[in-house]
């Protein structure tokens, strides 16, 4: 009989559970256009119900009417659009994540201590985007390849994560760098991944060795989700990527005794219920 084995941690975390409940809360209340710099969390599901509920998505500032409301993501944003929006005297609503917060007031610190910032994570993500901005020149640090021999030697490094990192990685990294650089002057190494992060990562570890097939549920856009899924495939080849309720059950779960199924932080706890449910439809299905 197929069983399934639902992760501890499911659901939003608190900085994205925050963020929604802001963006509901300013939406309800608000007698105009609420606007937002992208998507405020990287969950289309979530993302089209607030849409749904008015939130209008825009990429750029320069259609947007003075004092217009405008929600910034929970992600980050790089300082010029801070300073276009006080500008245009736009009425902004900040989500960023507390965890995000707290690596912006870190990265600005070691840069303006003159330290060469160094950060672990995907220079494309509008997290370290938005943490570039702050430390021009910064070195963005993906994999571990990009890591160049005796490239910081004589200098004083401020090292620091993508708060969606894999904690591993990040490690890896720092002691790579040490390796390849002997005469590196300082190494200030701050470990900026948030704590929902690695509670994630070590619970999907535990359950990919435990099932037959481990679902993770999420956006394939979700930092986060792509790491859980990354380290589930290390342990568990089976493991798949659940983007919503659409997908064909039935032949992911062909032959399957045991599935287990874990989800990003941007991942409502709603779509994860919908899965189990047709899970266990599918259960009683096989038993007709």
């Amino acid at each position: 009989m197929l069983s399934v084995k639902l992760a501890k941690n499911i659901g939003f975390c608190s900085g994205v559970r925050r963020a929604v409940t802001i963006v509901e809360e300013t939406l309800s209340k608000s007698k105009s256009k609420v606007y937002s710099l992208g998507a405020v969390i990287h969950n289309p599901e979530v993302i089209k119900q607030l849409q749904e509920k008015n939130l209008c998505i825009v990429n750029s500032l320069d259609n947007l009417d003075v004092s217009s409301t405008l929600i910034l993501p929970s992600h980050g944003s790089p300082r010029n659009i801070l300073n276009t929006a006080e500008k245009k005297k736009l009425r902004l609503i900040d989500v960023t994540c507390p965890y995000v917060s707290l690596l912006q007031k870190i990265c600005d610190m070691l840069h303006k201590q003159g330290l060469e910032v160094i950060i672990v994570g995907d220079r494309k993500h509008p997290e370290v985007r938005a943490l570039l901005d702050l430390a021009p020149g910064a070195y963005t640090i993906e994999k571990i390849k990009d890591i160049k021999k005796d490239i910081f030697s004589y200098k004083k490094l401020g090292v620091i994560s993508q708060t969606t990192q894999t904690k591993d990685v990040f490690f890896e990294v720092v002691s790579e760098i040490l390796q390849k650089n002997p005469l590196v002057k300082e190494v200030h190494v701050y470990n900026t991944i948030c704590l929902d992060t690695v509670r994630r990562q070590n619970e999907v570890k535990k359950l990919a060795d435990s099932v037959d097939i481990l679902l993770v549920i999420g956006s394939r856009h979700s930092a986060n989700t792509k790491r859980l899924l990354c380290i589930g495939r290390k342990i568990n080849r089976r493991t798949y990527l659940v983007e919503n309720a659409k997908v064909n059950l039935n032949k992911i779960l062909k032959k399957a005794n045991k599935v287990g199924l874990i989800s990003g932080a941007s991942t409502p706890q709603w779509l994860v219920k919908e899965i189990v449910k047709k899970i266990i439809n599918l259960r009683k299905e096989k038993l007709k």
